[in-house]
């Protein structure tokens, strides 16, 4: 090599570390919800694919309009972006959502519940307001105008809301979700703890999945269990009635913690009179385990079981996502009324 050659290639070398040390990279703040390869400074908590908090992500480009970003680990590229209802543009409300600290520091001082529920993204009471905004982002400033407010409004969709409300405390009294299930109390050595069944669960091999595939034979709603054994992953437990053994299962994708999930399928409670809440249309629909046009939430919940988590985190959400198969998924879309509007 001529040493003009070698000149150049020095050069180009030298360009390309300043070029690498340059690039920014950053970590997402919480669980933001991606739709359509856009992440809105309104922080819809309704529907998109979720970029778990402390993801790390490269910045391409800044302007006032929108901040271009890639995700370091799969090479996605998204755009942050703004609306004029927020009254600031995109780059003055970027650091809210992406800074270069690590979050890991800030959800290692949370308890041991709040962690979990972070790493779920999943509200519940009791939690703090840090351990709120790790878990949903930060609250759109044009209604809620400081973090110390006792209210913070979120968006589920540009048509509806819902609010986390803290007491004194800076705990969450209550938040416009599906409330996190509540664990039975402690029972006496010699006292056995029934659960019941939330909705209709599918099986296959004497497994239930997380997921809760709408295919296979059916444990009916409100068919009620006993726990005999809480692993790791798995979840063992027997039908009263007829002492058939089952394993609920969960894995990596779900990224929520076994029992909580356990907990949102088979609860403590008695669940027929919530059943007679519904229209007696909904309640025919949810003894067929059929979702049809028409039906409320609380009928959809019953018949199918809650969506899973990963693409659908909010039960706020417009769209529910679940799963015929691995392969094959339905979505089930509400109207503003909260009644299904289409299956598709």
């Amino acid at each position: 090599m001529n040493r003009k050659n070698a000149l150049s290639t020095l050069l180009a070398l030298g360009l390309l570390t300043t070029l690498s040390a340059q690039a920014e990279v950053l970590f997402s703040q919480a669980n933001l919800l991606l739709n359509k390869n856009q992440l809105s400074a309104v922080n819809y908590r309704g529907k998109g694919l979720s970029l778990p908090v402390g993801t790390k992500v490269e910045v391409l480009k800044r302007s006032d309009d929108e901040v271009r970003c890639r995700v370091v680990d799969s090479g996605a590229e998204f755009k942050f972006v703004s609306h004029k209802s927020l009254g600031k543009d995109a780059s003055a409300l970027f650091p809210s959502f992406f800074s270069a600290k690590d979050p890991a520091a800030r959800i290692a001082a949370l308890t041991p519940e709040e962690q979990k529920q972070v790493k779920a993204g999943e509200l519940a009471r009791g939690m703090s307001r840090d351990a709120v905004l790790l878990t949903v982002g930060p609250p759109p400033p044009h209604r809620t105008l400081s973090l110390e407010s006792k209210t913070w409004t979120y968006w589920s969709s540009k048509f509806s809301t819902f609010e986390v409300i803290f007491d004194a405390d800076g705990k969450v009294v209550s938040f416009g979700d599906e409330p996190a299930p509540v664990a039975a109390p402690a029972p006496a050595p010699s006292e056995k703890v029934f659960h019941h069944a939330t909705a209709n669960f599918h099986f296959d091999n004497d497994t239930l999945s997380w997921v809760n595939y709408l295919k296979g034979p059916i444990l009916p709603f409100n068919t009620r269990v006993e726990v005999l054994d809480k692993g790791g992953s798995k979840v063992k437990f027997k039908v009263v009635e007829t002492g058939k053994e089952f394993v609920f299962e969960n894995d990596e994708r779900s990224g929520a913690d076994t029992w909580a999930l356990f907990q949102a399928a088979f609860a403590p409670e008695d669940q027929a009179p919530k059943l007679q809440t519904l229209s007696e249309q909904d309640r025919k629909k949810v003894s067929a385990s059929e979702v049809v046009t028409g039906m409320s939430r609380a009928a959809v919940r019953m018949a199918w079981g809650p969506p899973p988590p990963h693409e659908t985190p909010s039960f706020n959400s417009t769209v529910w996502t679940y799963w015929k198969s691995k392969l094959v998924k339905v979505k089930v879309t509400f109207d503003k009324d909260d009644k299904v509007a289409s299956i598709e």
